[in-house]
C-alpha cells in the first residue's frame, strides 16, 4: 500500500493522470477539483486529498480536506474533513493511516461536522477530539414525496413509481389548498435576485457577522455560488463511481436581498436547492422583520417546488414554528461539530456559526 497526498495546486493535473482515469473509485469529482482550486481560503500548498492506492494500481481509500481560515487568527492553517472513503474488501488497512496522515497535514488544527456513528466512534477513541457545537435544526416537510424517498432506499420499489406518483400528486393537491393562505401570504418585503455577493450585500453581511467563527465574506460566498460541487444529472452511465454526492436532477443556488418599504436593506439569504430539499446555508436578517422574511421563505418554497426546508437557525426556527405554520411534518436534526483539543484553545470563547459552514452547503 501506498499514500500520496496532493495539494490544491496538483489538484488540475491529479484528475488528468492514469491513476486517476483508470481507478474503477475515483476519490474526487473534477468539478469538486476545479472548486477547491479556487478556494479563496486555500494556499497552494495546502493539502486537499490524500489516497491509498494498492499493489495494482487502483485507489482503495481516499480523505479529503477543506481548507479553512480564521479571520481573527490568518495565519493559522486549519482544514475541514470532507471526505473519508475505504474499499471494504481491499482498502481496510487504508482507514487509520489516512487518517493520522491528514491530521498531520494540518498539525491536528482539523474540524468536524455531521459525523456518521462509525466515525465518531473512531475520532472519541483517539481521545484527540472533542465535541464544541451542536446546532438544532429541524427539517420542514411541505409536501409529499414519497415516490423520491421510497424509490431511493430501495431500487425495488420503482415498479411501484406510477402508483406513487399519482398518490403524491393526489395528496399534494390536498395539502396545497389546506395550506394555501399561509403559502400565499404575500411578505411586504421587496425581493431582489442577485447574480453575485454586491458591495450592499457585503456591508450588510459584514454588519450582522461580528459574532461568528469564519465570517465568509464576499470573495467566500461568491466561489460558493459560482462552484458547487453538484451537477445536473445527466443520461451518460458514469464507468468511474464516487462514493459522495456529486449530480441531482435539479440543483442550485440563490441570493436575495431583502428590502422594507423604506428601501432599506433588511436581509440577504442563500439558498440552496437539492433535489426538492431547500436549505438557507448563510442568513443575514434584521430580526424586526422576521415574519415578512418567513413570508418571504414561503413565497420561495412554493416558486421553486420544494418539498421540504432544512433550517438549523434558532430565530428562523422558532418563527417557522408558530401555530400557522403549513407542514404537515416537521422532524428534528442535531449536527455535531467536533474539533481537535488542538485546536480548540485557539478559538474564541464565544461565537456563531451559520448552517453552512464546512462542506455543508456543497452538499
Amino acid at each position: 500500500m501506498r499514500y500520496q497526498e496532493i495539494t490544491i495546486k496538483e489538484l488540475a493535473s491529479f484528475v488528468k493522470s492514469n491513476v486517476y482515469l483508470n481507478s474503477k473509485n475515483i476519490p474526487i469529482t473534477q468539478q469538486r477539483a476545479l472548486s477547491q482550486i479556487k478556494n479563496p481560503r486555500a494556499s497552494k500548498e495546502d493539502v486537499a486529498l490524500i489516497i491509498a492506492i494498492d499493489k495494482q494500481n487502483e485507489i482503495v481509500g481516499f480523505i479529503g480536506a477543506l481548507p479553512e481560515k480564521i479571520p481573527a487568527k490568518p495565519k493559522l492553517k486549519i482544514a475541514w474533513n470532507s471526505c473519508w472513503w475505504i474499499d471494504r474488501k481491499n482498502g481496510q488497512k487504508a482507514a487509520i493511516p489516512l487518517f493520522l496522515k491528514f491530521l498531520k497535514a494540518y498539525d491536528q488544527n482539523v474540524l468536524f461536522r455531521d459525523l456518521t456513528p462509525k466515525t465518531e466512534e473512531i475520532l472519541m477513541r483517539f481521545n484527540k477530539f472533542e465535541k464544541i457545537k451542536k446546532l438544532k435544526g429541524f427539517r420542514y416537510f411541505l409536501f409529499l414525496n414519497s415516490k423520491e424517498i421510497i424509490t431511493k432506499r430501495n431500487r425495488i420499489f420503482i415498479i411501484f413509481s406510477p402508483i406513487l406518483q399519482v398518490t403524491d400528486k393526489i395528496t399534494n393537491t390536498f395539502l396545497f389548498y389546506k395550506n394555501k393562505k399561509h403559502l400565499t401570504k404575500k411578505s411586504d418585503l421587496k425581493a431582489v435576485k442577485i447574480n453575485a455577493i454586491d458591495k450592499e450585500a457585503a456591508n450588510f453581511i459584514k454588519e450582522h457577522q461580528k459574532k461568528e467563527l469564519f465570517k465568509r465574506g464576499e470573495k467566500e460566498l461568491n466561489w460558493i455560488l459560482k462552484n458547487p460541487w453538484i451537477l445536473k444529472k445527466t443520461l451518460k452511465k458514469d464507468v468511474q463511481f464516487y462514493y459522495f454526492s456529486d449530480t441531482s436532477r435539479k440543483f442550485k443556488n440563490d441570493i436575495y436581498k431583502l428590502y422594507n418599504l423604506e428601501n432599506n436593506l433588511i436581509a440577504v439569504l442563500f439558498f440552496n436547492n437539492n433535489d426538492g430539499l431547500v436549505k438557507i446555508p448563510f442568513i443575514y436578517f434584521n430580526a424586526d422583520y422576521l415574519e415578512e422574511i418567513k413570508n418571504f421563505i414561503f413565497t420561495y418554497l412554493l416558486q421553486e417546488k420544494a418539498n421540504s426546508l432544512l433550517i438549523f437557525n434558532p430565530l428562523l426556527n422558532k418563527a417557522l414554528q408558530d401555530s400557522n405554520h403549513p407542514f404537515w411534518y416537521i422532524k428534528p436534526l442535531n449536527k455535531d461539530f467536533v474539533v481537535s483539543k488542538k485546536l480548540k484553545p485557539l478559538l474564541p470563547k464565544e461565537y456563531d456559526f451559520q448552517d453552512g459552514e464546512g462542506d455543508f452547503v456543497f452538499a
